[in-house]
């Protein structure tokens, strides 16, 4: 017998973004179901880096930093990156702790950490938590989603039980599809995705290890520049979780020939040591590309994540990217759902999100191109990888006896090992090679991406007099211009020391205001009707700002007197900042497709 549920939002698919999704749901009240294929969460790491805004976004939704620490990297190990011959054979580094950037970062966070290496399985299993403890939101495992039609006011879904082979109905209002790289929701929908399908392709290696013990020095990813086994190590935790990634190069070399024994000894190649007892648990292939959706909403369909968007794993940006989606998806359909805002809300998701996905996209190749310089300085040829797999797969090359080959292959890689271990006592090439690995530090110092992104158009009132300010990848300028992240600082409140991140709800707008502002807003508010007023906070915040010294960073950027006025979104977004008060209430929820008027 069939099964028939009904939610407000059915969300496909049970990783990051649509875990986070439901839990976000859960907390403006809207009910919702997240279908997820696999009972058990993959073994196999994937994404591994947390960024700054990421933390912001998951502490505003209930998570503590104690809980996503609790897995992770400790922040030292998590703040260096090693290149070398092996794992312990280092030629070069790049240290994110070096000449005061901890406090670049911790100037403009309420949190004590910059990012977390934190490996995405130990998360979702948080997040499993998480949306557990939820009153309206549900997670059903081994449900596969099969189709959806859609009429003018709901969503009917298919999906199929796997552990019975049984189908059940699911009505919803709106549909999210979180369901990956590889979206079955995003190809039933049609929506095709544009840009390179194809750039690498690559092996994932999962083995667990405490190499604690034998490590030279702690990192969170070891760039290994051996010709006998290039590629990276993730320390996803240094203590238990290892991936070492490495190109293929298809159709030239077979997926087949890489087997359990093969990649061991690569690996133990690459650590340079054949007697770690490396036992590889599980191998992955995946293919690089950098491609984004043509539209992120299709009717009552929305794509989040990598279902939206997929591009290269340099920069950590990808799961970082889904995250900033949900919170920005999120509270636009509660409002759509409980009445409050008009449908034309929801069109502002991809207006907003998808410039900014746009760059990070650009960023990650950039940064992926960019990596193939550090063995250029060290004197290799990147494409000669490449090269040797097509020869070494090639029909004459395979005429001649293995072990002929093995040798020359060996001769081959001794002689390019010994002028990369010989970098060190030339003087003129370590300088060269030290240079390329400094310019790679935007691959990995990104607060100006993290946090400095800024929303063109969209759910806004636009004041040309205050744009946003430029921001590069490694530097962040805080701002209240309209489309930016309200930015944190600190203030003291009663002789307690908050964020101004305290202030803002991810359930309502904030307004804040300073003395004539709260007069104003007094007087106006009684135009708007009761289900805008439930949505809007307001505080005076001139006390807090008044007893800031005169070196505050803030009063630079925020001149409460001569700013009577500041809405904030509940994404944390600047969404109004007036000159004065000679201001059209009616212009301004209009702006926010809010009901303006009684």
């Amino acid at each position: 017998m069939k099964e028939e549920y009904a939610t407000e939002v059915l969300i496909i698919g049970g990783g990051p973004a649509g875990m986070v999704s439901a839990i976000y749901l859960d907390l403006l009240g809207i009910s919702s179901i997240v279908l997820e294929r696999q009972f058990e969460i993959s073994e196999h790491p994937k994404a591994h880096e947390l960024s700054a805004r990421s933390i912001e976004i998951l502490c505003q939704l209930g998570f503590t930093i104690e809980e996503l620490k609790e897995e992770a990297s400790s922040h030292e190990d998590a703040s260096l990156i090693l290149f070398g011959h092996t794992i312990n054979a280092t030629i070069g580094e790049i240290d994110l702790q070096e000449g005061g950037n901890d406090e670049k970062y911790q100037a403009h966070l309420a949190s004590p950490l910059p990012y977390l290496n934190l490996s995405q399985t130990a998360l979702e299993a948080l997040m499993r938590q998480k949306l557990a403890a939820c009153a309206k939101s549900k997670l059903l495992l081994g449900h596969q989603w099969e189709s959806m039609q859609e009429d003018s006011a709901s969503v009917k879904s298919k999906v199929l039980q796997l552990a019975d082979n049984q189908q059940l109905t699911i009505n919803s209002k709106y549909v999210i599809c979180a369901d990956g790289a590889a979206s079955r929701s995003r190809k039933a929908l049609d929506i095709e995705m544009l840009g390179a399908e194809k750039i690498d392709d690559f092996i994932s290696v999962y083995f667990e290890l405490n190499l604690r013990p034998f490590l030279r020095k702690t990192a969170k990813l070891f760039w290994i520049m051996n010709p006998a086994a290039p590629g990276t190590f993730i320390a996803h935790h240094i203590e238990k979780r290892w991936v070492y990634h490495f190109p293929i190069f298809t159709p030239y070399e077979k997926k087949e020939q890489f087997t359990k024994a093969i990649v061991k000894e690569r690996i133990l190649t690459a650590l340079g040591d054949k007697d770690i007892p490396v036992v590889v648990k599980s191998i992955s292939f995946w293919r690089m590309t950098s491609q984004i959706a043509e539209t992120f909403r299709k009717g009552r369909a929305f794509l989040v994540g990598d279902a939206a968007h997929r591009f290269p794993p340099t920069g950590g940006l990808g799961m970082n990217s889904g995250i900033g989606d949900v919170q920005n998806l999120c509270w636009k359909l509660a409002w759509v759902i409980k009445g409050i805002a008009s449908e034309g809300l929801l069109d502002t998701y991809e207006t907003e999100r998808k410039p900014v996905i746009e760059i990070n996209s650009e960023e990650s190749l950039r940064n992926y191109f960019k990596i193939w310089e550090v063995p250029q300085a060290m004197g290799l040829n990147p494409k000669a990888m490449k090269w040797q797999a097509i020869l070494l797969n090639s029909a004459a090359v395979k005429l001649f006896p293995k072990s002929w080959v093995n040798a020359l292959l060996q001769t081959i890689h001794q002689t390019l090992s010994k002028k990369i271990l010989a970098i060190p006592n030339n003087p003129e090439q370590q300088q060269k090679v030290k240079l390329a690995i400094k310019d790679q530090t935007e691959h990995f110092d990104r607060i100006g991406l993290d946090l400095g992104y800024a929303y063109q158009k969209g759910a806004l009132l636009l004041n040309p007099n205050h744009e946003p300010p430029q921001q590069t990848v490694s530097q962040y300028q805080p701002s209240i211009a309209p489309g930016v992240r309200f930015p944190h600082f600190w203030v003291d409140d009663h002789g307690k020391k908050i964020s101004s991140h305290q202030w803002l709800r991810a359930d309502k707008f904030t307004l804040l205001c300073n003395e004539e502002g709260e007069a104003w807003w007094t007087k106006h508010a009684k135009k708007l009707p009761p289900t805008t007023l439930s949505i809007v906070q307001v505080i005076n915040i001139t006390k807090f700002l008044d007893n800031q010294p005169d070196h505050a960073l803030e009063k630079s950027f925020y001149p409460i007197k001569k700013v009577p006025l500041l809405l904030i979104r509940p994404d944390g977004q600047i969404a109004w900042r007036p000159d004065n008060l000679a201001v059209d209430l009616h212009t301004v929820f209009d702006s926010l497709f809010l009901p303006s008027c009684v």
